[in-house]
């Protein structure tokens, strides 16, 4: 019991810190320090388009991060006028989120854009023809090759439920029930 109530003071401080305007950040040349390492999605299904929408938050000097890592270290910046980052976020997103059918088959994923908010980053996505999830699953190693620590928290509205779904470096996939 103490390892859940750890997980969930984890969960709770996380969520805390990614969503108060009052996260110690720092831009230009200081490095920022992030207690936690944390995001969060929100998956809601449009039935009237019969696609999955997707906003995923992710703390934007970490994304940056992340993002050079995988552009072989040429720099990648979100926004202003030297931003640079919507071919290699995309690719970025395809690589580490995915909904994967029975067949063992990633849904085609449509990268919508992106969006500055304080020190985050909003990432829109889309998964067209999901009206059916039976037997999928959800997979979610976002920024879990940068720190050990990181924890992906995704919540999923689907036929008038929500499942909440909690992803670190020991399950990076679960299966979509509902």
């Amino acid at each position: 019991m103490f390892v859940i109530s750890m997980q969930l003071l984890h969960f709770i401080l996380s969520l805390t810190l990614l969503t108060s305007p009052l996260h110690p950040h720092k831009t230009g040349d200081v490095k920022t320090f992030h207690a936690f390492h944390t995001s969060l999605t929100e998956i809601q299904y449009n039935a009237r388009e019969k696609s999955l929408e997707i906003t995923i938050r992710l703390f934007t000097d970490d994304l940056e991060n992340a993002l050079t890592k995988l552009n072989n270290g040429q720099k990648i910046m979100i926004g202003g006028k030297n931003d640079n980052s919507d071919a290699v976020l995309n690719k970025y997103i395809q690589q580490h989120f995915a909904i994967i059918t029975p067949q063992k088959q990633k849904r085609p994923i449509n990268y919508l854009g992106k969006e500055l908010e304080g020190d985050a980053t909003w990432v829109y996505i889309e998964i067209p023809e999901s009206q059916v999830i039976k037997d999928h699953v959800l997979y979610n190693d976002l920024m879990q090759e940068m720190f050990d620590d990181q924890t992906n928290l995704v919540n999923f509205f689907y036929a008038g439920q929500k499942k909440t779904f909690l992803f670190n470096s020991k399950i990076k996939s679960t299966p979509i029930e509902f």
